[in-house]
């Protein structure tokens, strides 16, 4: 028998998935990816909270070039401003500017028609067992 390789397997799927959410997103905006989207929706789900760089490579657990970069893309492109936090001006807030607003309104709609496709022939429990699964593998990897 074969040795299943859960790493590989969930790697593709992840593949699969970013690639399907990039369609999706750049049929409304050109310019925002996939990650970029998550990250708009991360800003608004912290709502007031301050939210600099390294909160963002925690949520995504992405390095600090990776993050770095996405900003300065998603801030140029105008979805995004970077302001120096008062009590260390090496720190910068991240803001969602109007644009950026706008825009993760209109994904929110289809982030939601991504979730129930993904998720179609999938009960109730089987998704929560396969949360637990992921949530029990990231886990194992920190």
């Amino acid at each position: 028998m074969e040795t299943e390789h859960i790493g590989f397997e969930i790697r593709t799927l992840s593949n699969m998935i970013r690639r399907k959410i990039n369609e999706m997103v750049a049929e409304e905006e050109e310019t925002l990816t996939a990650h970029q989207v998550w990250v708009l929706n991360f800003l608004v789900r912290r709502g007031e909270r301050e939210v600099v760089q390294r909160d963002i490579e925690k949520e995504f657990s992405i390095r600090r070039s990776t993050a770095s970069h996405m900003l300065t893309l998603m801030e140029n492109s105008g979805y995004i401003r970077r302001v120096p936090v008062p009590q260390d001006a090496r720190l910068k807030r991240i803001l969602l500017t109007e644009k950026g607003i706008e825009a993760q309104k209109r994904m929110v709609d289809r982030l939601a028609r991504f979730e129930h496709m993904l998720q179609s022939g999938m009960t109730d429990e089987e998704t929560k067992f396969l949360l637990d699964i992921i949530r029990r593998l990231e886990e194992n990897l920190q």
